[in-house]
């Protein structure tokens, strides 16, 4: 792999940034400054060397010119959802000691600006120095969220992040003739690393897509670009079962990571491939991001639900778990995992470091004799009820085998007595009939003490968000 400083050279990337095409339906001409002249113009701001930057873009060439623009001037770059409530990005701005924030429209408020300024189109609004810079030149932040809370990061070395990229492509056979879609946004750690800096480290085409994800856009944009590596979630990979999805052959690699997909939906997509190279990932942002890798196109499908062997300069232990579960947890050391948290953490005290280079992942894992990691939940997953251990990751991948069923998501709530309860929200990839209702068939593939205190269903094709709520007695 190239240095971090040769990676960080402003010609190299600005030559990796013009190959970048939009595959977006609202782009317009790319007219932003060059990476180097963004740095520049960073630095006549006053940012100084350590100095956080929350960069709050949706997905396209803007995004990523930005964020090398950060670096080049020495500052520390955050991506942030553009869509961010306003009061959300106030507290992310505090709690990470931000000097800056950068969007193509501020938000309203009261956010206590030094002044606002301009880079090309971005928006700039500068807070007064704290004494010392949050981090420290050549550091990138990813955020997290879920159990880490939504105002807390990861503090990475950029270089870490390049070679966790580059462990990634090796591990899906990413070459540097592909061409390469990232549909996910740029601010979720699985797209800037998984996809955008690998092929910045591959030297590939990028085609930059969504979000929001369109099945018809998809296909168009694969057919249209001669894409060849493409990377999907398994809400998105579902999606496209559910559907006519025979395009997805054409591809030279898929790879699915984010969450777990179920056994008999990785042989779904195997068919649809047709022989073409599948990979089932797994990662979280706290190491870097990516782990393991399974080649399921070379595998039995009796290991369909595995996600698969570390990758290269990655090795992983388990050990019980501090509860009475039973579960074993996963603890990953790399030289990719994070330096330190950054920011306000809160819920349970894993996706911690437990020792140098060595994270804990909050994650339930078994492993065979050949070394194939095995997702069990995230230890948060599981609740007691009425003296029974529910495995809420159980309860969303039976749900999520329903008819028209495309995402399950569970909400852990808090009952009067102590004790605890969870709900369940349903997306659909249309709205049943009556013969096809989710929540009746629930109860015919949960046990009676695994039925959710209430389901939630949401049509995702209906315009006039079709919802509507079912309480159990």
């Amino acid at each position: 792999m190239q240095s971090t400083n040769n990676l960080l050279s402003p010609l190299l990337l600005d030559s990796f940034v013009e190959r970048i095409v939009e595959a977006l339906p609202d782009s317009r001409p790319d007219c932003s400054p060059s990476c180097e002249a963004i740095g520049q113009r960073w630095q006549r701001l006053g940012l100084r060397p350590g100095d956080v930057v929350l960069l709050c873009l949706p997905n396209g060439k803007e995004l990523l010119n930005h964020f090398f623009g950060v670096l080049i001037a020495q500052g520390v770059p955050a991506l942030v959802p553009p869509n961010m409530p306003a009061v959300r990005l106030r507290e992310i701005s505090k709690t990470l000691g931000a000097r800056a924030i950068g969007a193509f429209r501020l938000p309203a408020g009261d956010f206590d600006y030094q002044r606002n300024e301009g880079i090309g189109r971005l928006q700039v609004a500068m807070f007064p120095p704290a004494p010392e810079p949050a981090a420290a030149p050549g550091e990138v932040v990813l955020l997290t969220s879920g159990t880490s809370g939504f105002a807390s990061g990861c503090v990475f070395d950029f270089d870490a992040l390049l070679l966790n990229a580059r462990r990634h492509a090796d591990s899906i056979g990413q070459r540097t003739d592909d061409t390469v879609l990232v549909s996910l946004p740029l601010y979720f750690s699985f797209g800037l690393v998984g996809q955008a800096l690998a092929s910045l480290v591959r030297g590939n085409r990028l085609i930059v897509s969504g979000p929001p994800f369109s099945a018809a856009l998809y296909e168009k944009t694969l057919r249209e670009y001669g894409v060849t590596v493409s990377s999907l979630t398994p809400v998105l990979a579902r999606s496209l079962i559910h559907s006519s999805a025979s395009f997805l052959s054409a591809l030279r690699v898929l790879s699915v990571g984010g969450d777990a997909l179920e056994p008999d939906m990785v042989g779904r997509l195997a068919d649809l491939r047709q022989g073409g190279e599948l990979y089932l990932t797994y990662g979280l942002t706290q190491a870097g991001p990516r782990v393991s890798t399974l080649a399921a196109h070379e595998e039995d499908a009796s290991r369909y639900s595995s996600a698969g062997l570390p990758m290269e300069g990655t090795t992983v232990f388990l050990r019980p778990a501090c509860d009475v579960s039973g579960l074993k947890e996963l603890y990953v050391t790399s030289d990719t995992v994070m330096k330190r948290p950054i920011g306000y953490v809160e819920g349970r005290s894993h996706h911690g470091l437990a020792a140098p280079k060595t994270v804990a992942t909050g994650d339930a894992f078994e492993q065979d004799g050949d070394g194939y990691l095995y997702f069990k939940g995230r230890l948060s997953d599981f609740i007691s009820r009425n003296g029974e251990k529910i495995s809420l990751a159980a309860v969303r991948r039976i749900a999520s085998r329903l008819p028209c069923v495309v995402s399950a998501r569970t909400t852990v709530v808090g009952c009067a007595d102590g004790g605890e309860d969870f709900d369940l929200e349903l997306s659909l990839s249309s709205v049943p009939d009556a013969s096809l209702d989710p929540r009746e068939m629930l109860r015919g593939v949960l046990r009676r003490t695994e039925m959710p205190r209430s389901v939630r269903i949401q049509s995702t094709n209906d315009s006039a968000a079709h919802a509507y709520a079912h309480k159990y007695k």
